[in-house]
């Protein structure tokens, strides 16, 4: 551990999948008037919002290596939410009804925050085929009641057949199908989380999944809603049989059946981890393979392992921020944001203010300019050794001494700050899923889990009900995180957790590719920075700014004032409206209590729920 007092941050050193930035981004001149945010929205938050300064926000500092926030008793996260759900034995928060609803079960019959997240993920395996197949990986950070924090990294990994030359074959088929497939990760993480932390049998939490698949359950809106969009391009007849009726999509409140789906999960229960990795499933999976023209075969999935390795540990203004390490990339640009903003002392601007928002977007494009140099498996890096960039990227001096250094007055163009030559090319899908648990006995869990792009590879293997991930086309042409052997894929998934002497306070996270690290420290920042409530904070707009391409994207339907994009474009900002971004689902919760407050993101639908009592 490194630990920088002076300037209010401690590290240790220790991303999501590939797909197309949504083209349809509308520039914003100076002069527009951008919608307003629809929903359950607090009179008194848009009130202030509405009065928030704009141009008149006087500029924040420039970097002060001097300056430090540590000898200040560290923010309290404030309770409660006129949205927010209260639970007093536990709360789970995800995009699907099912899964936060068996994971508060889980919780209601004893089991720990790590039981209820195993059942939530595998019960989105069976509703979320959008992104949450057991054919895919994700990330999971764990703070247990006894203080000790985990990262549990099941990404994919590239079968041992993998080449450059296949892989450019696969991106220029359009990166989908068998080829586009890697070893899928979900089910090496979810065992190995519940055999070093859980408290409950496997085939227990394994079960209400297995159910739902046999038994069937009512398609979603949001299920059928995303299935409609990607549903001409479904070509391959194993998932269009899977989603289909006939020659239509499954629509809203149809049922929908698994069975080969429940047959695998069975075999998952009763053997664990070689469920999935041998035996019957692992030859259906490298039989399609084989067929189809992927290289996965069973030799790659017996040779799986998910890792333990430490979080990433960053202090922001005397709190303690876990997240994820390399593979992913997002916890090191988080780390960096957080970095920033507290060196540029961000949090003296007014919440949703133009200063704020610039000094937000510069720390995000340093960033997301350095991120893509570290991100890569560290199983086939030696960072301390052979990459020195990693250790300055950790250490605040890098930081205060960056150039060009940050202008509180006037945007800095991204090819300053990082050759824009030498960072490839790389859009994620944002069709990924988080959820966030935690138990009345002290342990949190934020994880998530991806397919990559919408429905992965657009391919189900048909005799094991699983649709694959088509996470190779995360890999870059060259560098550190270029393709090889049995190799993890950097990805941008950032479950993070905050705590605060010593108690867990937050648990934060989101899909949504590249955009996450910017989404996830927004979320952190309103609750730590600008008093919101958990509700506020995940309503609140959000902004996104990734280095290249060396634009601004608000979203279109929860936007900033006009005011204040006004004054942003003046800054020198090039500012563009998009989709929404990022699906935050997340808790807050008391440090002196059982007390916890979630909230699902009505940006795409959800629940949180927590039990109403604990049996043991």
């Amino acid at each position: 551990m490194r630990c920088f007092a002076g300037l209010s941050l401690c590290l240790v050193w220790a991303g999501c999948e590939p797909s197309h930035v949504p083209s349809d981004l509308a520039h914003v001149p100076p002069t527009s008037s951008p919608s307003v945010a629809e929903g359950p929205h607090d009179a008194s938050r848009t009130e202030t919002s509405a009065s928030t300064p704009s141009a008149s926000s006087s500029p924040l500092h420039a970097i002060d290596a001097n300056h430090a926030t540590s000898t200040v008793a560290p923010p309290r996260i404030a309770l409660g939410g006129k949205h927010a759900v209260r639970g007093d034995h536990g709360m789970v928060t995800s995009e699907d009804v099912h899964a936060s609803r068996i994971g508060a079960e889980v919780l209601g019959r004893g089991g720990n925050a790590v039981d209820a997240a195993v059942a939530v993920a595998f019960t989105l395996a069976v509703t979320h085929p959008v992104a949450g197949s057991l054919g895919g990986g994700g990330f999971m950070v764990a703070r247990l009641k006894d203080g000790s924090v985990h990262a549990i990294d099941f990404r994919e990994i590239s079968s041992a057949h993998a080449t450059l030359a296949l892989n450019e074959k696969q991106l220029k088929a359009g990166a989908h199908g068998y080829l586009s497939a890697p070893v899928p990760g979900i089910v090496g993480g979810l065992t190995l989380a519940r055999d070093r932390f859980g408290s409950r049998p496997l085939a227990e939490l394994v079960t209400p999944a297995i159910r739902l698949a046999e038994e069937g359950h009512d398609f979603s809106e949001r299920q059928a809603q995303v299935l409609g969009w990607f549903w001409n391009k479904l070509k391959d007849p194993a998932i269009r049989a899977l989603l289909g009726r006939g020659k239509m999509p499954i629509a809203k409140g149809q049922s929908w059946k698994q069975p080969r789906l429940a047959a695998t999960l069975k075999a998952i229960a009763e053997q664990g981890a070689a469920g999935f990795y041998s035996g019957p499933v692992a030859r259906a999976i490298a039989t399609a393979m084989t067929k189809h023209g992927g290289i996965v075969d069973e030799a790659d999935l017996a040779a799986y392992r998910a890792k333990v390795r430490e979080p990433l540990h960053v202090r922001y203004r005397g709190l303690d921020v876990y997240t994820m390490p390399p593979p992913s990339m997002g916890g090191i640009a988080l780390a960096s944001i957080l970095a920033n903003l507290e060196l540029t002392r961000a949090y003296e601007a007014p919440p949703q203010s133009a200063a704020f928002e610039h000094a937000f977007i510069e720390s995000a494009r340093r960033a997301y300019a350095d991120r893509r140099s570290v991100g890569a498996d560290p199983d086939a890096i030696d960072y301390a050794k052979s990459h020195g960039l990693l250790a300055r990227l950790l250490d605040p001096k890098y930081h205060a001494s960056r150039a060009p250094a940050f202008d509180p007055s006037r945007a800095t163009p991204s090819a300053s700050v990082h050759p824009v030559s030498d960072v490839p090319d790389s859009h994620e899908s944002h069709e990924t899923t988080h959820f966030s648990v935690v138990d009345a006995m002290g342990n949190a869990v934020a994880c998530t889990i991806t397919l990559s792009a919408a429905f992965g590879a657009w391919v189900e293997v048909p005799d094991a009900g699983v649709i694959l991930s088509n996470a190779m086309g995360a890999f870059s042409p060259s560098g550190i995180n270029g393709i090889a052997p049995h190799k993890r894929m950097a990805s941008s998934m950032s479950p993070t957790l905050v705590v605060r002497d010593g108690k867990t306070v937050a648990v934060i996270g989101s899909p949504g590719g590249d955009t996450i690290p910017n989404t996830v420290a927004q979320v952190l920042v309103h609750l730590v920075d600008h008093g919101m409530t958990i509700d506020q904070a995940v309503e609140a707009p959000r902004l996104h700014h990734q280095f290249r391409p060396d634009q601004v994207r608000v979203e279109r339907a929860r936007s900033l004032s006009a005011g204040v994009l006004s004054e942003l474009a003046r800054r020198g900002h090039r500012v563009t409206k998009g989709n929404d971004q990022g699906a935050a689902n997340c808790i807050v919760l008391d440090p002196d209590s059982t007390a916890t407050f979630g909230y699902a993101d009505p940006r795409k639908g959800g629940l949180a729920v927590g039990p109403l009592s604990v049996t043991p």
